[in-house]
């Protein structure tokens, strides 16, 4: 007679039902709240960098949300059908991504100025350095080309671009396996005393830590090479003298291993913790801002301050520059990140706006180029904010600091502290743009301009020395657009032409030969 404490199989059958769906519930929970971190990183990644001449939020984490979103389906239908009685259930809730997942988020928590997350780099082989996603003067997305030469995966680029962390999921057990398939473990072997001879280069760990060592060594940040970190979340030093080795190995590469005892638990999340992972690039701004020339013309313009009409002369920039303004309006852009700011120019970027209000600005353009420039007027801050809200059918914030200053490009010695290499650089860069990033450079002050395509390629520049020595690279914003003078029809204007390369002094590329003569011809 069966005991009256004997339990039916079938009550087995059902516990280990109800077991399966709580792990499946357990995992589908923590991957929504990863999901909703993610969610609020993102939101966060939207806010900070409003503005910027380029869409940066969304490319910095498609990738880690595509997967999340994956896994996040595959659970929630996991649970749907344990709940159905679906025998295949179980086997798709043990085979879930999210072990590994929630390890690169944890790495994410605890750095600071993500650039990526999962992020599909070049792998080689390297005929040159590339340029690597980050910030150099910019953040950009790098050089890299992952699809036509092959990829490897880096979980997350921090530090500005400078930190590439890699997280692997291997254990002490399956490393110790891994070394056994290999033969490489023999428990007392000979060569234990002698790690270093040990070859390791067909372990997958070792493999992986080369892999991370090679694209290291092939990208570019800022002239140095992004340092690789390995984390190893399941890896615990000090228990076998063989894992041990293997782990020296890797870090023979140049690869820091970050391991499970070495790993401080992730920062509970919060706001604090949002502006750590992905600081506002805003938040580094100099007191004093440096103007340069587009931004002068884009603060006078018709454009910007009144609904200008399109006009049978208007070029097809002219059109442009009208439909994108009335799309969003250029002063929405810059008035909430120069008010407050004492705002300075160099003379030679003084200089070349008046040359260009003189021939082309309408004279609405005129009367706000002496308001916002203009010095020898007499007139206070209030009056000219006073007088350019009058010209313009947008709010003129009343802590614009007007007029702007004009100073000396090297004002107090400045150019001094840039190294000859550098200026070597700079020279690539025609006036007034040289004299204007080169004074803020040089004066540690943030530079605003309109102009992304120069500040591209002096990156490229710079990355080719070697290095920049003590000097920090130079703080640039770059708004999205710009706007040109509505200006008057050709017919009426003076032409312009311009000085190649340095002809403070004297004239050596001929203009003034050519041009000097013609009265409508002004030369810059």
């Amino acid at each position: 007679m069966a005991s009256p404490v004997d339990s039916h199989p079938s009550d087995d059958i059902a516990q280990d039902a109800a077991a399966r769906l709580a792990a499946s519930e357990s995992l589908l929970r923590r991957a929504e709240a990863l999901q909703s971190e993610l969610q609020r990183f993102a939101d966060h990644l939207t806010e900070v960098w409003t503005d910027y001449f380029q869409h940066i939020p969304t490319y910095m984490h498609t990738s880690f949300t595509s997967e999340l979103r994956a896994e996040v389906e595959s659970l929630e239908k996991n649970v749907r059908d344990l709940k159905s009685a679906d025998p295949s259930a179980s086997h798709r809730a043990q085979s879930s991504n999210l072990p590994f997942l929630e390890p690169i988020w944890e790495t994410a928590k605890r750095s600071r100025d993500i650039v990526r997350l999962r992020c599909a780099v070049s792998s080689g082989p390297f005929k040159k350095q590339i340029l690597a996603p980050g910030t150099r003067i910019v953040r950009t997305q790098g050089e890299s080309q992952p699809f036509r030469s092959g990829s490897f995966v880096i979980d997350v680029v921090a530090d500005g671009g400078h930190s590439w962390y890699k997280v692997s999921s291997m254990t002490n057990k399956r490393l110790l396996f891994d070394l056994a398939k290999e033969a490489l473990y023999c428990g007392d072997s000979d060569d234990e005393d002698e790690p270093e001879a040990q070859d390791y280069s067909d372990i997958p760990l070792m493999k992986l830590a080369t892999s991370l060592a090679n694209v290291t060594r092939g990208h570019r940040i800022q002239t140095r090479n992004p340092s690789a970190f390995l984390v190893l979340p399941r890896i615990k030093e000090g228990e076998h003298p063989e894992v041990d080795n293997v782990l020296a190995a890797c870090r023979r590469l140049d690869v820091t291993l970050l391991c499970s005892d070495a790993l401080s638990p992730a920062p509970p999340f919060s706001d604090s913790l949002l502006h750590s992972m992905a600081p506002s690039p805003k938040a580094s701004f100099s007191e004093v801002l440096n103007v340069d020339t587009s931004l002068l013309v884009a603060l006078a313009s018709d454009f910007s301050h009144s609904t200008v009409p399109k006009q049978p002369w208007f070029s097809h920039s002219h059109n442009d520059h009208a439909d994108l303004e009335s799309e969003r309006s250029m002063l929405s852009l810059v008035y909430p990140v120069i008010s407050n700011h004492k705002l300075v120019c160099t003379k030679e970027a003084a200089e070349t706006f008046s040359h260009i209000v003189d021939i082309l600005a309408t004279d609405s353009e005129k009367a706000r180029a002496d308001l916002i420039l203009r010095s020898d007027t007499g007139k206070p801050q209030e009056q000219r904010v006073r007088e350019l809200q009058l010209l313009s059918i947008h709010e003129v914030p009343l802590c614009l600091r007007l007029p702007i200053g004009i100073v000396d490009m090297n004002e107090d010695d400045c150019q001094s502290r840039l190294t000859d290499p550098i200026k070597k650089k700079l020279e690539t860069v025609m006036n007034p743009g040289r004299s204007v990033f080169s004074y803020g450079w040089a004066s540690g002050l943030t530079t605003m301009t309109c102009n992304s395509v120069v500040i591209k390629q002096l990156e490229k520049d710079l990355e080719q020395l070697p290095t920049l020595g003590d000097v920090p690279w130079p703080s640039i914003w770059a708004f999205p657009t710009s706007r040109p003078f509505v200006g008057v029809p050709k017919a009426t204007r003076k032409r312009i032409r311009k000085h190649i390369g340095d002809c403070s002094v004297t004239c050596t590329c001929g203009v003034e030969e050519l041009y000097g003569h013609q009265s409508n011809v002004t030369i810059l």
